[in-house]
């Protein structure tokens, strides 16, 4: 009935598999009808082809950025026409600032439709801008070999193109004109598979004999900000790196450097408190990752003319402080392989060494302060070996950043390209289709922007443990200036919604803990989940501005005694 479409959507879909692609996460809509029935016995004749379907184009689109970030690979999104695809827009504009690639389907209705008043029709060519990397408008029913052919060669590059470094956005726009229903259970065309080497920069081996010179002998420290891509292999190097050289690492918690002897965390609250001596400033600097949680750091090493030396091939044109000394537009991984050829540093390093007792004055400080919101980090130590982490903005992000210390291998998410607080539920879903103890740290504002999302728990049959801090609206604008404005801050800032955490967790059958206790919240998180789980911390807004006061005078007061 539908010969022309049904081969070329086949073709459309091998190449995406061609590709390595194998996650498809799909909002339904009548417009999809072709694709997402193929796309059905695709996956019913594959058993490594996985298709997650949530009805929430908002929350599906942060689903599959979750899940993309976890993976490292291409995640493809299908939408039917009209504003559904256009509720993709904010996990796209994360996408794109936070390097994740991602391959977004949108089916469209036909040109004779378009802009005369059809229903369910905007303009989708193009719609996400200079958000995505590529663009491409392919009609499904044109007949001849050259657009089978086409659509094998085209769609695997376009895949490349997402995946390559800096990665980020494909939109391939799908007008598809009725009748819809694609010809099912007839024989499925293999695609020759077109070999696209990624060629890594690779850095001078001159650059590299001088970096690990300077240091064996320097004030060297290394910068570890949120690691994109590969995590699990850059996170490896570095820790080894680290200990082989004996050099201190400024270790954001995104970074998944930590737990390590020589990883520092806390930089940002070491500043606040201003105990950060000129002896521990360092001469030079290795910046690795995306842009720090600290919004401290990146001005301290500008204040003190360190060397900056900025270094990957995501790194070129965002230093947004506009200091780095010197870019190096390499692959991360060659670099920091190649430093470790050159041999260790056998001498005792001072610098590294006072890094060292600084770290260690701060957590002894920290484990020893009365559970609150901004200790509750030390209690998350006990997360379990393997463990996922992902952590939603403002107050949670940032007290994880100054006091999180894992004790066993443990990798954190956030949505930090745009530090936005939506999508925040699904996007820990995503992460949890690793299959990996799977967590989430957020306040009860995150929670209730993407409530939608608590309903992946039952799409993807995935356990997660829910730590949601519920201190009845934004507790970070109580640390800033319009907190001063009393008769106005509470509607418009602060936003109490008066939720009832008990009865979410009733809404999505999941089970309810309240937690009063350091201990009681080390104990219930270092068992993972066997379904869903919402554990409740209840807190006060501005109880919490005084307990992070009160937190910064004691770790002031810990190194002058």
């Amino acid at each position: 009935m539908n010969a022309t479409l049904t081969n070329n959507i086949k073709h459309l879909l091998m190449a995406l598999v061609a590709q390595g692609v194998r996650d498809f996460v799909v909002s339904p809509g009548s417009r999809t009808t072709p694709i997402a029935l193929l796309l059905a016995e695709l996956a019913h004749n594959d058993a490594n082809i996985r298709i997650t379907i949530d009805v929430d184009e908002r929350s599906a689109g942060f689903f599959a950025l979750g899940l993309a970030k976890t993976k490292s690979w291409p995640v493809v999104l299908l939408a039917t026409s009209g504003t559904a695809t256009a509720n993709y827009f904010p996990a796209v504009a994360e996408a794109k600032i936070a390097h994740v690639p991602l391959i977004v389907l949108t089916t469209d209705r036909p040109q004779e439709l378009q802009n005369i008043g059809a229903a369910q029709t905007i303009d989708q060519v193009k719609m996400y801008g200079t958000h995505a990397k590529d663009f491409a408008q392919i009609t499904l029913q044109d007949e001849g070999a050259n657009v089978t052919e086409y659509i094998d060669y085209h769609v695997q590059q376009l895949v490349n193109i997402a995946a390559t470094a800096p990665a980020g956005v494909v939109q391939i726009n799908l007008p598809l004109r009725k009748p819809l229903m694609p010809d099912l259970g007839e024989v499925w065309p293999s695609v020759t598979k077109h070999n696209i080497l990624a060629s890594a920069r690779t850095p001078k081996a001159n650059n590299v004999e001088e970096f690990v010179t300077l240091m064996k002998t320097g004030k060297v420290m290394l910068l570890a900000g949120p690691t994109e891509g590969r995590m699990d292999t850059k996170a490896v190097l570095m820790r080894d790196l680290a200990e082989l050289l004996k050099v201190p690492v400024l270790a954001d918690v995104l970074s998944s450097v930590r737990p390590n002897k020589w990883a520092i965390n806390g930089i940002d609250a070491l500043l606040e408190a201003d105990v950060v001596t000129e002896d521990l400033v360092p001469d030079v600097v290795f910046r690795f990752g995306g842009t720090p949680v600290s919004a401290r750091v990146s001005s301290w090493l500008k204040q003190n003319n360190v060397t900056l030396v900025q270094v990957g091939e995501e790194a070129v044109g965002h230093d947004y402080t506009r200091y780095a000394k010197l870019t190096l537009n390499c692959d991360e991984e060659t670099l920091l392989e190649a430093m470790q050829t050159l041999g260790d540093r056998s001498d005792e390093n001072p610098f590294g060494n006072a890094w060292l007792q600084v770290k260690a004055t701060l957590n002894n400080t920290v484990a020893n302060a009365e559970f609150s919101e901004a200790t509750l980090p030390v209690a998350l130590q006990a997360l379990p070996y393997g463990a996922e982490i992902f952590i939603a903005n403002s107050m949670p992000i940032r007290d994880m950043d100054n006091y999180f210390v894992p004790r066993n291998p443990v990798r954190a998410f956030a949505n930090r390209g745009a530090n936005g607080i939506d999508g925040t539920v699904s996007s820990a879903f995503g992460m949890a289709m690793s299959g990996n103890p799977a967590y989430l740290l957020t306040g009860d504002l995150t929670l209730f922007h993407d409530m939608n999302g608590l309903m992946l728990a039952q799409q993807t049959g995935r356990p997660m443990t829910i730590i949601v801090v519920n201190n009845n609206g934004g507790g970070i604008f109580s640390f800033l200036p319009q907190a001063a404005a009393k008769d106005y801050f509470e509607p418009m800032f602060g936003t109490p919604l008066n939720l009832s955490i008990e009865k979410i967790a009733a809404l999505y059958d999941a089970e309810y803990v309240e937690i009063t206790s350091k201990e009681q919240l080390a104990q219930t998180v270092s068992v993972p989940a066997d379904k869903l789980k919402i554990v409740e911390i209840k807190s006060d807004r501005d109880k919490n501005v005084g307990d992070h006061r009160q937190l910064i005078d004691q770790i002031k007061a810990a190194f002058n005694d």
